[in-house]
């Protein structure tokens, strides 16, 4: 079994089939003409860290537990990254793995195949107990366990809505002093960062030698430094090592330098970064050091103005082709189970040109279109069956209307704030005279007794308040007359699983245009409804699930799958027919299929195209 999946965050069917109409993208066109390509049906919400879980397990959030980037403690009504869960232990509080349904990389693994997943979605902290190598991707944290804002250094005083500011000291005529922050470390006044000296000594308008720490190195204007190893004195026998990426963006007249967020180091990682910690050295020396932030295309830092259009977009060039680097390192030795790769710069840059600059958006579509060709010539050498897959977890849309969910609640009077406040946060909401709330960028919650710390709402309400909340916001209309909302459905709707009772009461999926706003995402209540939006970040995914399908192109036909869904996503299965059989009834009776066949064959990948419930007796015979 040979089995390669090019994951391309955020690949729009609209975008490819227009620019494939055009003759624009060669190498995913030829998938076309064969009759590998179709658009993905995505689960709901369509989020990057609940889809990619959704495609790797084959399970909606119900059979997984990822139902947002934000969740909330129905006890306290505290948010917290879904990515990101921590327990309290006897070393202090630690980061545990987001879920534990089992994936198809385990899947491959436990019948004797290697398998391989590079910058998958939720997978930090590794699992170093399964026989998957990993390298995680979004939600593995920086130094400081958080999910990464970069340090703005200059001789001006400013503020930025993110990112942390440092002024720089005068310390002589063209030399400039400033301590950089790292991790929280023990001291006899309690915790508090350890620091690093940074120093600028400018050599003239467009060069300047920066020191930070013992290192000492030049830097122009406007590029990018290599990727910076630094370390961090945490006790007397104990350093903190990190990496980073630093600009010197300018000399002329203000000197500002910026570092990217402090990211982990994988060579010195204090907690299980990568699977096995061996597979991740050997690719840092073999191939030569890479990122490790989750997200680490520095969106924050563009947003803010440390950063320029252009600049960010070397900086995405620059890691992607380092994981093109890696990808092909383990490539050129694969040769059988599964090998997996999530390339997400183009998410990023569609966030932040998709809606003004769309031409910037299309050039990576060819760049991407480019790198199937490379992969093309190698996997088209091999000999023999094998299963070659490129897809994407959804599309894309344009973000012009920021919703404040919490508002609209107040305003409806499912929602009280304290008395005093007309606006707030979680802490200033009455609960008392609460019945609903949200928190996430999709998830709309009922303050229900038993179950909120402070919950009013019993159960014969229940019912009935879901489906007077379902109509009031599937009518719910913006100032162009247009609907904000496309589908408004009850969890036990769209979701089935073990988990599903975690999951949010009412699945909220706006319309083209309209996004809840961050604010909403924390719990928050800002003062308007629906405000425009103006950010740099001007186009988003966090909608319904029709409104952002994906894509999957495949080496084999797939005319006659009719809708191609996450749940068909191929998993190992232990039997191989002798002779064509049709896979819809393959896979309707396994039971009676495998006693036909009279024997364990082959194993083989398919893809699972029979209803919910024979997917499910598929999987149960695995």
């Amino acid at each position: 079994m040979k089995t390669i999946i090019l994951g391309f965050d955020s690949f729009d069917p609209a975008v490819f089939e227009d620019m494939a109409g055009q003759k624009k993208l060669k190498n995913l066109s030829k998938f076309v003409d064969a009759g590998g390509y179709s658009r993905l049906e995505v689960c709901s919400p369509p989020q990057t860290e609940v889809s990619w879980t959704s495609i790797a397990t084959g399970a909606d959030p119900g059979g997984h537990g990822i139902f947002d980037f934000v969740h909330r403690d129905p006890s306290t009504y505290a948010p917290y990254v879904s990515i990101l869960p921590t327990k309290k232990t006897a070393m202090g509080e630690q980061f545990v793995p987001p879920y534990m349904a089992k994936t198809l990389f385990e899947e491959a693994a436990e019948m004797g195949y290697p398998a391989t997943a590079l910058w998958w979605p939720a997978m930090y902290p590794a699992r170093p107990e399964l026989p998957v190598n990993t390298l995680p991707g979004l939600g593995t944290p920086d130094i400081r366990g958080q999910l990464g804002v970069g340090t703005l250094f200059s001789t001006e005083d400013e503020k930025k809505s993110k990112t942390a500011v440092v002024k720089f000291s005068s310390a002589g005529k063209g030399r400039f002093t400033a301590l950089l922050n790292g991790p929280q470390v023990q001291s006899k006044a309690g915790p508090q960062s350890a620091t690093l000296p940074v120093t600028v000594d400018v050599i003239d308008s467009n060069i300047a030698k920066l020191t930070l720490g013992d290192q000492q190195f030049q830097l122009r204007v406007g590029e990018w430094s290599d990727i910076v190893e630094v370390k961090f004195k945490a006790g007397l026998f104990f350093n903190v090592h990190a990496i980073t990426r630093v600009i010197l963006t300018s000399l002329n007249g203000v000197v500002r330098l910026y570092t990217l967020p402090l990211q982990i180091h994988p060579l010195h990682a204090l907690s299980h970064y990568a699977s096995s910690q061996s597979f991740a050295k050997n690719l840092w020396q073999k191939v030569g050091p890479y990122l490790t932030l989750g997200w680490p295309q520095d969106t924050t830092g563009l947003e803010d103005g440390c950063i320029t259009d252009d600049q960010f977009l070397v900086l995405c060039d620059m890691i992607f082709e380092r994981r093109k680097q890696i990808f092909f390192h383990l490539l050129d030795t694969f040769k059988e189970g599964v090998l997996a790769s999530i390339f997400d710069d183009l998410d990023r840059v569609q966030h932040m040109f998709y809606h003004n600059r769309l031409d910037v958006a299309q050039a990576w579509y060819q760049k991407l279109d480019s790198f199937v060709g490379e992969v093309s010539q190698r996997v088209e050498k091999w000999s023999g069956k094998y299963n070659y897959l490129v897809m994407s977890d959804h599309g894309f849309t344009t973000y012009k209307h920021k919703i404040h969910l919490n508002r609209w609640l107040l305003e409806n009077n499912y929602l009280a704030l304290k008395d005093g406040q007309s606006n707030g946060d979680l802490s200033t909401v009455d609960w008392s005279r609460t019945k609903a709330y949200a928190v996430g960028l999709n998830s709309l919650y009922l303050n229900i007794t038993g179950r909120e710390g402070q919950g009013v709402v019993g159960a014969s309400e229940i019912e009935t308040l879901l489906a007077e909340l379902q109509k009031k916001l599937a009518d719910w209309k913006g100032a162009d007359g247009k609907p904000v909302t496309h589908r408004v459905r009850l969890k036990h709707e769209i979701y089935n699983g073990p988990y599903t009772r975690f999951g949010p009461d009412l699945l909220v999926g706006y319309a083209p245009g309209y996004r809840a706003s961050s604010e909403t995402g924390l719990g928050k209540v800002p003062q308007s409804l629906i405000e425009p939006n103006h950010d740099h970040w001007g186009a988003d995914h966090c909608v319904d699930a029709e409104v952002v399908p994906g894509v999957l192109f495949a080496n084999r036909d797939l005319q006659n799958f009719g809708g191609v869904s996450f749940r068909d996503i191929p998993f190992p299965c232990h039997w191989k027919a002798p002779r064509p059989v049709s896979y819809q009834a393959a896979f309707t009776d396994h039971r009676s299929w495998a006693k036909r066949f009279g024997r364990k064959v082959e194993r083989t990948w398919l893809f699972i195209t029979a209803s919910p419930k024979s997917r499910k007796s598929c999987r149960s015979m695995l």
